[in-house]
């Protein structure tokens, strides 16, 4: 089981999920696009730039592998305060 979290206008895309690991999916980039192809408004704001991927609450800058036990936070741009 994974956590994906979503913050800021990511939040008002989608609520957070709790999901198997999807088939398939093996790192943050199979994972950004797995959640674009359920979610046609979550992908629209997924492709702006400036979101942000924190894994486990650390921000991470590129792509990285996740296992189950994983949380996934997706954050736009000014999010937090």
């Amino acid at each position: 089981m994974i956590e994906i979290l979503f913050f800021g206008r990511l939040g008002d895309a989608s609520e957070t999920l709790r999901v198997e690991l999807p088939v398939g999916v093996k790192d943050t980039n199979g994972l950004t696009k797995w959640l674009s192809d359920q979610n046609s408004a979550l992908a629209s704001e997924l492709s702006k730039a400036g979101n942000r991927i924190a894994l486990n609450k650390t921000i991470i800058s590129e792509n990285t592998s996740l296992k189950n036990g994983d949380e996934i936070a997706y954050m736009s741009p000014l999010s937090g305060g």
